[in-house]
């Protein structure tokens, strides 16, 4: 009996054989590496706990950082003080400094204020002496004691200064109603100090309630939400520990012997690798989209034109991690081999590049080694389109696309020169 040659026959069907089955590479060469490319987007989509790690993991470790180290932008201490002075204007003063934005008061006798001074269980006490209010309605400038220990740390000075300036606040008011009796009185309209105080106060509360000059806060380069500073190195992390990790996923191919019978089709060499290089940047984009379309309305940081310039940037860093992924598998000669690269890789990779922290302005031998890692430029040129709000025709961001496509090329040349597609190729 004649031996029949279904090496031919695949070849002259054009068909593509993937896990088992033929799939028919319609159309020219071009279209054949994205068959390959759908058949890997397909197995990833099909893989839950693929889909779990490098969709619902990320967003999980984005909401743990902010909810770790996000905390409140606004001040928040609390005043200790010692209120040794029986009238109302030391009330007063206590009550305005527990009614300031942060701060919230606790009343010490002079004993326990001094034992915790001497224990350091705080740093700072306010002391409002005896007489503080005769001193006030007399027109006399009020004395204010501060006890501390040391400088009293920096909650304690902000604190101390708000109490100075709310002291000057009731110390200005009660000049103010004083002035105004006399220059009643010397008019020939006396009235009582009593009734001046009240209808001052009341002006005085008017104006701070409503105060004739208005401050407006306006955020000038970096962005003060945690999510900001921490969701470019996830993104580069998680893209190239999930990208790299494909590698194993082609060294088990070729094991197997599925690359080899890959290529008895009209698919060729260069088609295959392609092929995986496009699948594994399919998956990259849907990762990323996922991240960043999520972290949209829930964290409210992009609007829709720095979203698209931030999604158009993180597709190239999707091409670089993919790149890389590539090189692993040419590299690997085992799934193990493969398995670790990718690990100790991305670690490396994410230390000294950065994710989270900035070390663009590093200088030394971390300065150096971070400028050598593929996370430092995918990290910088995140960090400035979210955090600082700049554009993709920054200098800077230019200079981390350039690398970054650099990165793509060279990885790709390695990956095409050592790639093997029969695991007893060396």
């Amino acid at each position: 009996m004649g031996h029949e040659d279904t090496r031919g026959d695949m070849r002259e069907c054009g068909a593509v054989a993937t896990g088992g089955r033929a799939v028919p590479a319609r159309g020219g060469v071009g279209v054949r590496p994205l068959v390959v490319a759908g058949k890997e987007l397909k197995t990833y989509l099909l893989d839950v706990q693929a889909l779990f790690f490098s969709l619902a993991l990320p967003l999980l470790l984005v909401g743990l950082m902010v909810a770790a180290f996000g905390g409140q932008d606004e001040f928040h201490a609390t005043a200790y003080v010692v209120n040794l002075d029986r009238g109302e204007v030391g009330a007063d003063l206590v009550a305005r400094l527990d009614a300031a934005p942060g701060i919230e008061v606790e009343l010490l006798d002079e004993g326990t204020a001094a034992r915790r001074l001497d224990r350091s269980q705080i740093l700072c006490a306010i002391v409002i002496p005896p007489g503080f209010s005769d001193d006030v309605k007399a027109g006399r400038p009020p004395e204010l004691i501060i006890r501390r220990r040391g400088t009293g740390g920096r909650e304690g000075q902000i604190v101390v200064s708000y109490a100075l300036g709310l002291t000057r606040e009731v110390a200005g008011e009660h000049l103010v109603a004083g002035r105004v009796t006399e220059v009643l009185a010397g008019m020939g309209r006396p009235a009582a100090r009593e009734t001046v105080d009240a209808r001052v106060a009341a002006l005085f509360a008017e104006a701070r309630a409503e105060p004739p000059v208005e401050v407006v806060e306006e955020a000038v380069g970096a962005r003060a939400e945690p999510v900001a500073i921490y969701l470019p190195g996830l993104v580069s992390m998680f893209a190239l520990f999930s990208l790299t990790l494909v590698s194993v996923g082609i060294v088990e191919e070729r094991k197997k012997g599925t690359l080899e019978r890959l290529m008895t089709t009209r698919l060729t060499r260069g088609e295959l690798l392609t092929g995986m290089w496009l699948g594994s940047i399919g998956r990259g984009l849907l990762q990323i989209l996922f991240l960043l379309g999520v972290a949209w309305p829930i964290f409210r940081i992009f609007t829709p034109a720095s979203f698209a310039r931030v999604v158009a940037f993180s597709a190239l860093v999707v091409v670089s991690a993919a790149g890389i992924g590539l090189v692993i598998a040419a590299l690997a000669r085992t799934a193990e081999q493969a398995n670790w690269i990718a690990v100790f890789f991305t670690m490396v990779m994410t230390t000294l590049g950065g994710s989270f922290f900035d070390v663009s302005g590093a200088r030394g031998v971390l300065g150096v080694a971070s400028r050598l890692t593929y996370n430092f430029w995918a990290n910088d040129g995140l960090r400035r389109l979210i955090a600082r709000g700049e554009t993709l025709a920054s200098p800077a961001v230019l200079t981390d696309m350039a690398v970054l496509a650099g990165i793509a090329v060279v990885s790709w040349a390695v990956a095409a020169a050592f790639f093997r597609v029969r695991a007893d190729e060396r």
